[in-house]
Formats: C-alpha cells, sequence, structure tokens
C-alpha cells in the first residue's frame, strides 16, 4: 500500500475542509448533436432551459479573472455537446483572452480539422472524448449513424496535435462489454494514452433503457478486466482506470484506480449550468443547486451555501443506515442520489463485492 493511500482518510478530510475550488464545469448549452440512449441530461437539439447569453458567459470569465486564484482552478466546458454552442467561438476568445486555464468533453462527432484547430489555437489544454464500442455498438448508444467514424477520427487528430492532456472514456453496458479489449487496441492505435471506463447508472434517460444497465456478475467482469489490464499495461505508458463512479472496497480500489475513492463535488468540483445555476457536479439532481451567477456571487455561495456537500450525514438513509462501510463511503457519489427514493440509487461496493451491506 502506498503512502498516499495510508494517508488518504487524513488528506480527504482536511480538502472536506479546507474547500478548494479546483475544477469548475461550465456547461454552456443543452444542445446536442446525437441522442445518446443514456444521457443523464436528456438533451437534445433544442435547449429546454433559459440559458446564459454569451455575454453573459463572458461576464462570467472577467469575474472568475477578478475574484478567484484562475492559476488553481481548471475549467471544463461541458453540455450537451459544446460544439453546439451557436457562438462557441466567442466563448472559447473569452476564455482565452482572460488567460483561463480550460479544457472539454465532447462526445467527438464535431471533431473535424477545423474544430480541432480551433480549440488548439485558443489554448485549450485538455480534452475528453467519448467511444463506446466498435462501429455499429457505438453508432447504436448514440443514436445517429456515422458518430463512432467521426469521433475515431477526431480523437486521431488531437492524439497527433500532443495536447497537454486527451483521455478517452467509455460507457460500459452488457452490449460493449465484451468488447473492452477490442476498443484498447483500436485506442492504442489512434495514439491515445489514457483511458477511463464508467458503468452506466439508472438516471436520466438509462431510467427508461434498463438493457443499459450491467448485472452485478457484469460489473465485477468490468472491474476485473481493468485490473488485469492494469498490470500488463503497467510501465507502457497507457494509464487506464475506472472512474469516480462509486465507493468500492479499498482492496478492490487499488487494483482500478490510480487515486483512492473520493467523491470530490461540492468539495472541489463545482459548475455551473446552461442556465446560470450553481451546483457541484453537473451530474447531480438539480435539487442540489445552490444559487445562480444572474444573482448571487459564485464564491459568496461556494463558501458559505455547499455544506450539504461536505456533511453528507443526510444521505445515510435505507440500506446506509446501517452500512459499516458508511465513514469511508459517505452514502456513495452524489450522482447517484435518487431524489424520489431518498436514497443512493446503487450501492457500487454491494454490486462489487456481491455482499448486502
Amino acid at each position: 500500500m502506498t503512502l498516499r493511500r495510508l494517508i488518504h482518510p487524513m488528506y480527504r478530510k482536511l480538502e472536506t475542509i479546507a474547500h478548494p475550488l479546483r475544477y469548475l464545469f461550465i456547461e454552456i448549452t443543452q444542445r446536442c448533436n446525437l441522442t445518446c440512449r443514456h444521457c443523464g441530461s436528456d438533451c437534445s437539439s433544442d435547449t429546454q432551459l433559459p440559458e446564459l447569453s454569451t455575454d453573459e458567459w463572458l461576464d462570467f470569465f472577467r469575474y472568475l479573472n477578478e475574484k478567484t486564484d484562475t492559476k488553481k482552478m481548471v475549467l471544463v466546458v461541458t453540455g450537451g455537446e459544446p460544439f453546439c454552442h451557436p457562438e462557441f467561438d466567442r466563448i472559447m476568445a473569452g476564455l482565452s483572452s482572460q488567460g483561463l486555464s480550460w479544457g472539454m468533453v465532447t462526445n467527438g462527432f464535431a471533431l473535424h480539422q477545423d474544430n480541432v484547430n480551433r480549440i488548439i489555437s485558443h489554448g485549450i489544454s485538455s480534452v475528453t472524448v467519448s467511444l463506446d464500442g466498435d462501429e455499429k455498438t457505438h453508432d447504436w448508444l448514440r443514436g445517429k449513424k456515422g458518430s463512432f467514424r467521426r469521433a475515431a477520427a477526431g480523437i486521431k487528430r488531437l492524439a497527433q496535435a500532443n495536447l497537454p492532456f486527451l483521455d478517452v472514456v467509455t460507457c460500459v453496458h452488457p452490449g460493449n462489454l465484451d468488447q473492452l479489449d477490442l476498443i484498447l487496441s483500436h485506442l492504442q492505435g489512434l495514439g491515445v494514452r489514457a483511458w477511463r471506463l464508467f458503468s452506466i447508472f439508472p438516471k436520466g434517460r438509462a431510467r427508461e433503457n434498463p438493457e443499459l444497465l450491467l448485472s452485478e456478475a457484469q460489473f465485477r467482469q468490468m472491474l476485473d478486466f481493468i485490473a488485469t489490464r492494469r498490470k500488463t499495461l503497467a510501465g507502457s505508458g497507457f494509464d487506464l482506470s475506472f472512474s469516480c463512479e462509486g465507493y468500492l472496497p479499498k482492496a478492490l480500489d487499488q487494483q482500478v484506480r490510480d487515486e483512492p475513492y473520493f467523491c470530490r463535488a461540492g468539495i472541489s468540483i463545482g459548475s455551473v449550468l446552461c442556465d446560470g445555476s450553481i451546483s457541484a457536479c453537473p451530474n447531480i439532481s438539480r435539487s442540489l443547486i445552490q444559487g445562480n451567477i444572474r444573482e448571487d456571487d459564485l464564491v459568496e455561495v461556494w463558501e458559505n451555501r455547499f455544506q450539504a456537500f461536505r456533511d453528507r450525514s443526510w444521505m445515510k438513509t435505507a440500506a446506509c443506515t446501517e452500512c459499516d462501510e458508511w465513514n469511508r463511503c459517505q452514502g456513495n457519489s452524489m450522482h447517484l442520489w435518487d431524489d424520489q427514493q431518498k436514497c443512493t440509487v446503487q450501492c457500487t461496493h454491494q454490486v462489487a463485492t456481491g455482499v448486502p451491506n
């Protein structure tokens, strides 16, 4: 066990007390060019919310430059699909003019050479792209024919551009579970050096598509793949890991992740949603919104209204009430909280071990 893992409980406690805002997700739009079967935000070609204007975003970027230590914070532009914003160029220029460090999350459909050149010219430092199986499987999940080829071509362009950071994420479901080695080989051929795997959880559209959810045995099969391939890839320069998806037993956690499990939502991760709402991880329930930049000061909200993220005792409900793992798990990742059931929608510890809490 590394020193980092030994001191992790103390680190997590101190980080929660200090709550430095290190990552700020910027959801510039809910518009999207795909109709993914698992979308947690239920995005479409038209926005469903009163989105911030471009001028409001530019004013906010100036605010960040004036009121925060931007050298210690990374902005991650997300959506929807960022490229679908009608004035994405102005937004990129605004980020660049304020000297902000920024990256983006994209489905890859619009990563043609002109767009790759544009984001690089505006100083992008990181890109995360989705690739979810072979051509047939990826196109099925993403809801549009040709999406695999366009994403793969875009990934190759980004890899050749030698960005400071590029990684690919894959949403694992029963339809692509047996394709993981194929995806790994394909990514290596494209020049990718980092790959993260997610499982799909029952929220958003996935709630209506149960065929996307892994069984307990399939979830363990995915984790076994990660643990096994991490051993064979050691020293190769290729980083494979399980996402921040949820709490796992300590021994298993260190086999599939570089860093010990820690849900940083509202602790070091915040977000501003497309309508100006201030939240933590953009994938969590909108009931946990703490303010709006149209009316509130982000720094004040971050310092004084995020207690629910830093003291999660209110999440100790249902099966969590008597669970021996509570002190380490703290109710699991916050995006798994279900407002309707008032409990965590999935116990990843139980799924991973097959042992009820």
